[in-house]
């Protein structure tokens, strides 16, 4: 049981609102803009052609990041980025700085509940990796720091914050704006986000649903302004509960409104906790992909626990949420596939998965303005008219099995696995039934590129299996989709390349750097291992980063074995200013000029299902004595957070007897 519990605890312009820009090479927010296009069309440094011949490799590592009584910390967050800030001088949080002097600075956000400004480079008295300012949100992160911020933050760079919510054991989850120049905590922060705010009259504009005032869900979400920076959108996924976007008002510090994926809180569906967080178009309409739930699903409940008839549910689905300062979010549009009753009873819900809005140029299609959703655990590609989501505003459709009749933008022929138009299966095989845990095919956010002869494309990854039930996972793990439009005529997708050896276990989002719409790369970061497997001790999965080339899809570089120290999940690699910055226990700098430069290994192979087993989680984090362990608390967080999966027979699942006995 001790080891059980162990394991238990354990490029965008200076508005970050903008789309695809070709200006200042900062990352302000999680997958390059409020878009999560992924796309830096800004990277004028890294070619296909330097990555993959002039000594590419790990420039600089920091410091390793503080832990948490013995628990090392890891990295979910994806780290940010900025060119110049006047980081202060001799506050209570800097350490190295000085005075009156710009530094190009990343920013780290740790599960121990850290927040740190890093030094990019050798400038003034700072060596590259050197910690300019740290900032410790909580001295009680939850799961004894496992679990104290999940979300990438995002910075407003004409107010000079960052902005990150966090997680602590007493009162739950808050979100905080910081100084970007010396990490002090702006005034009227940090806002509660408790049930105590969430359920006063009026604030959910979804029915009763009542916020939980328990540890019961995740805040896992990338967060992400509005345009006029006036709103911060938090979204809440998790078990036993409901999925929730938040409103925060940024200028007087509180939450503004919030609406729940469910009118009704007994439900408990739709958790919105991808890791790409919500897209926000030009206009402040919020978007964001909802899932299912693995308690219903493992409790056997079928359709029924899908609440198909239920008013106000939109679990499973896309919404679009309109914003307003008198009358807060309020639900626009939606989009619901065409066998949500059947996937959502299997918990293989689309909310793996991000959306990313696009917006096409120089064409005369009939949909212009796109929202993409690509991979999520069915391993199925999702294009959709962005000015007219096809879903009602009252209630989803009835449960159906004639994929012609998806609302989303189909290609003309018929797709194989239905005989018939229906949306385009990316990772396979096909299956309405197994999608849980290690058999998932994807839960990350695609990447767009616009080619210089003016071909749009999504870059996806994932993880194709062996065989319909199969945990293991064979190539392809990166597809090429190509957006195809005519003049007058709806868009629609297509897959246009593979890479056809490469495999990829549990990979975060592709993101695309490029010197406009020339030289682009697509950058992997692959967390090496199935999700299942533990992220502690000294058998913790340690993560691949891969540069592959956009035009030819052939492999220009990836790091060498155990070079990127044990990471977090879901997070992707940060490409700005000829730099790639990995996020992992520490901060690791890979550019042009390393000093030690390693082989091309060759792209790994697709195993014969037969000569490999579904790996288990193994080592626990170190915690010291077993006086340090809280076995209360991870107890109680195995039953709500582990216990509806470890305690089943799902394939795909270890069970508590495994991870017990390792």
């Amino acid at each position: 049981m001790r080891q059980l519990l162990v394991f238990i605890i354990g490029f965008a312009s200076a508005c970050s609102s903008l789309a695809p820009s070709v200006t200042a090479p900062n990352k302000l927010t999680f997958h390059v803009d409020a878009f999560r296009s992924g796309w830096n069309a800004a990277e004028t440094v890294l070619t296909p052609g330097k990555v993959a011949r002039q000594g590419f490799g790990l420039i600089w590592s920091s410091p390793e990041l503080d832990a948490f009584e013995g628990i090392p910390p890891r990295l979910f967050a994806t780290p940010l980025y900025m060119s110049a800030v006047r980081v202060a001088a001799n506050t209570p949080n800097t350490l190295n700085v000085a005075a009156r002097r710009d530094y190009a600075v990343v920013y780290a956000a740790s599960s121990t509940g850290f927040v740190y400004a890093i030094s990019a480079k050798r400038q003034h008295a700072a060596k590259p990796g050197e910690i300019l300012w740290r900032k410790q949100l909580t001295d009680k992160p939850c799961t004894r720091g496992s679990l104290g911020i999940l979300s990438t933050p995002v910075i407003d760079p004409v107010a000079q914050r960052i902005y990150v919510s966090y997680c602590d054991n007493q009162q739950l989850w808050s979100v905080t704006a910081l100084d970007i120049r010396d990490g002090a905590t702006v005034t009227g922060w940090p806002v509660l986000l408790d049930h105590r705010a969430v359920n006063a009259p009026g604030v959910n504009r979804n029915g009763g649903n009542q916020f939980p005032a328990i540890f019961a869900h995740l805040q896992r979400a990338a967060l992400n302004l509005s345009p006029d920076r006036s709103r911060l959108y938090v979204a809440f996924g998790g078990e036993p509960t409901s999925g929730w976007m938040l409103s925060v008002d940024t200028v007087r510090a509180r939450i503004a409104s919030a609406f729940s994926a469910t009118a009704n809180t007994e439900e408990g569906v739709g958790g919105m906790w991808a890791a790409a967080g919500p897209a926000v178009d030009h206009n402040g309409h919020v978007y964001m992909s909802t899932g299912s739930s693995v308690i219903n699903t493992l409790a056997g409940k079928g359709i029924a626990g899908v609440f198909p008839r239920s008013a106000g549910n939109w679990g499973q689905s896309l919404i679009e949420l309109a914003d307003s300062s008198t009358a807060g979010l309020s639900l626009v549009g939606t989009y619901t596939p065409f066998n949500y009753c059947q996937t959502g009873a299997r918990d293989m819900d689309i909310g793996a998965s991000g959306p990313v809005l696009i917006d096409l140029i120089g064409t005369s299609t009939a949909t212009p303005h796109l929202l993409a959703l690509g991979g999520a655990k069915q391993g199925n590609a999702y294009l959709l008219n962005r000015d007219h989501l096809p879903g009602s505003l009252t209630k989803r459709q009835a449960c159906g099995d004639d994929s012609s009749r998806d609302g989303s933008l189909l290609a003309p022929e018929a797709q194989p696995q239905f005989g018939r138009p229906g949306p385009l299966n990316v990772f396979g095989p096909y299956t309405d039934t197994y999608g849980m845990g290690d058999q998932a095919r994807s839960r990350s956010t695609l990447a767009y590129f616009r080619n210089a002869a003016g071909a749009d494309y999504l870059f996806l990854t994932g993880s194709s299996k062996a065989d319909e039930s199969s945990a293991i996972s064979i190539a392809p793990s990166l597809v090429r989709l190509k957006i195809v439009s005519a003049a007058n005529r709806p868009a629609f997708l297509r897959i246009d390349r593979k890479h056809e050896t490469m495999v990829l276990q549990n990979p975060g989002s592709p993101v695309v750097s490029s010197r406009g719409s020339r030289d682009a790369i697509v950058w992997i970061l692959d967390i090496n291992r199935p999700r299942s497997a533990s992220l502690y001790g000294p058998d913790a999965p340690q993560p691949v980063l891969y540069a592959i080339d956009a035009e030819s899809m052939g492999l220009l570089w990836q790091s060498a074995p155990g070079q990127l120290h044990a990471s977090g999940k879901y997070n992707e690699a940060t490409v700005v200013d000829g730099m790639v910055l990995v996020g992992t226990d520490r901060i690791q700098a890979f550019a042009l000029g390393a000093q030690s430069s390693f082989p091309l290994a060759a792209a790994p192979k697709s195993p014969s299902p037969r000569s490999r087993s579904t790996p288990s989680p193994k080592a626990m984090p170190p915690t010291g004595s077993a006086d340090g362990l809280d076995v209360e608390a991870g107890g109680l967080l195995y039953r709500l957070r582990c216990a509806s999966c470890h305690d089943s027979a799902a394939a795909g699942v270890p069970t508590r007897q495994d991870i017990s006995a390792r």
